[in-house]
């Protein structure tokens, strides 16, 4: 793995500037570790993730959607895709060194359930690294804040509501919580930071709103990104690459942890 990729500019010519900066942060905190072989990668979605993390083919990759698993096949990033639950996962005990989940414990209602799984795939001393929104998630977006200041708080819950909905969030748990689920389904942390500072989170969900015609493109042509040319964001990428490089904040709208199996 190499760390002199430009995730932000990679993320950027594919997909919608939100998910780009979000997702650029994420895929240097994963490529910066030297993770054991075999890894799987748990909730793999479109591939998207694994290719631009990535430089060689991840052992395996599971989702529950049929469609994400022949779009990630198509990319070629997985030696081996099954569309399964995170629940019942169909591999037998200790097949892998690694387990990575990127932003998927939080759409998982039973999240315990996947947890053991996990655990469960995993060899003694094994690795399991994820991130996860913060119970900071809602509170640091542009709108909720902007409401606040009005003091509007009524109205700052409801988009901070409104918009766990549409992510399909079922989880945005402090650290503690976290530790918690995890200590009870046989992990011990390495290590856990934050992410995503309140500033960020700003510019993350206006960046939404500015992200909206790629809606129509995905659509229309199967893709998110029309002319995928580093200078068709020439206005947008300062503003992101600001986000994209700053410090780890001490409170942050998400959490990436590296664990281990006891």
């Amino acid at each position: 793995m190499t760390r002199s990729r430009d995730y932000l500019v990679e993320h950027l010519i594919a997909v919608p500037a939100f998910r780009a900066l979000l997702r650029a942060v994420e895929a240097r905190q994963m490529a910066a570790l030297d993770l054991p072989r075999p890894i799987l990668d748990l909730g793999c979605g479109d591939g998207h993730f694994a290719q631009a993390a990535f430089t060689t083919p991840l052992d395996a990759g599971v989702d529950p959607s049929p469609r994400a698993i022949a779009e990630a096949a198509r990319r070629g990033m997985h030696r081996e895709l099954q569309v399964a639950d995170g629940s019942a996962l169909p591999f037998p005990d200790g097949a892998f060194a690694t387990v990575l989940s990127n932003s998927v414990l939080e759409h998982i209602p039973d999240v315990d359930a996947t947890l053991r799984e996990t655990h469960r795939v995993l060899r003694p001393g094994g690795v399991f690294v994820f991130t996860t929104p913060s119970h900071h998630f809602a509170e640091f977006l542009f709108f909720a804040d902007f409401f606040r200041a009005l003091h509007l708080p009524g109205m700052a819950r409801r988009y901070e509501n409104f918009f766990n909905r549409i992510s399909q969030h079922y989880h945005t748990d402090a650290p503690a919580t976290w530790m918690a689920r995890l200590a009870r389904n046989g992990f011990a942390v390495r290590d856990w930071r934050a992410y995503f500072s309140r500033h960020a989170s700003h510019v993350f969900d206006l960046a939404h709103y500015y992200s909206a015609p790629t809606l129509l493109y995905k659509k229309w042509l199967g893709r998110w990104i029309v002319a995928p040319h580093r200078a068709n964001f020439v206005l947008i990428e300062p503003l992101l690459r600001r986000y994209y490089d700053e410090p780890p904040p001490r409170e942050g709208a998400d959490l990436f942890f590296v664990c281990e199996r006891e």
